[in-house]
């Protein structure tokens, strides 16, 4: 069990690697960040539930062997409410991650809850906030359909859950980039 902890740790330290937009390939990389067109750009039409409206809900296919990936989503509501877990079949587990700079170092850590402000998007996307789906119970392919079920607190303590469908794809967030020489190379 303790080397599955282990291996589901590597897994998701790569993913996140992968999954942040800022990174560093060195100077020799020739690394260069496309801007892909509207057309590219494949994400789940909104879905709306209790005043909760959720928007280009996708998550990142893997690759390999790759046993954790990112989900990405905005969520806006027309309420105050806190973000405050995940869950989905595709995965043993689903938590919500924050990415920030501390000093040189990009740093991740759990966040067990994130408070909303009515009408204000939240943006779980790629180098921030965003959902983290490891110890996955299949690999993820391009196209297919990820359950993910959102859990929120209200003011009054009321919980709610939201089932939202995200869809797997290349590019779906635009976050699409490219690096020079030896061919293209996409996460």
């Amino acid at each position: 069990m303790k080397r599955m902890t282990q291996l589901a740790v590597v897994s998701a330290v790569f993913a996140l690697l992968a999954c942040s937009e800022h990174h560093d390939h060195g100077d020799e990389a020739g690394h260069v960040h496309d801007s892909p067109s509207a057309v590219e750009q494949a994400a789940t039409p909104s879905q709306v539930q209790d005043g909760i409206t959720v928007q280009n809900a996708w998550v990142r296919p893997t690759v390999g062997e790759q046993d954790a990936t990112g989900a990405y989503l905005t969520i806006t509501s027309q309420e105050p409410i806190a973000l405050v877990g995940v869950a989905t079949p595709a995965a043993e587990i689903a938590e919500v991650h924050e990415m920030k700079m501390d000093g040189d170092i990009m740093r991740m850590r759990m966040a067990e809850r994130i408070e909303m402000k009515a009408g204000e998007p939240l943006e779980l996307k790629p180098g921030g906030y965003h959902v983290m789906l490891m110890a996955l119970t299949s690999p993820i392919e391009a196209g297919q359909e990820i359950e993910l079920s959102l859990q929120f607190e209200k003011a009054d303590g009321s919980k709610v859950e939201m089932p939202v469908k995200a869809v797997a794809g290349q590019n779906a967030a635009g976050d699409h980039h490219s690096h020079g020489g030896g061919g293209d190379h996409k996460h």
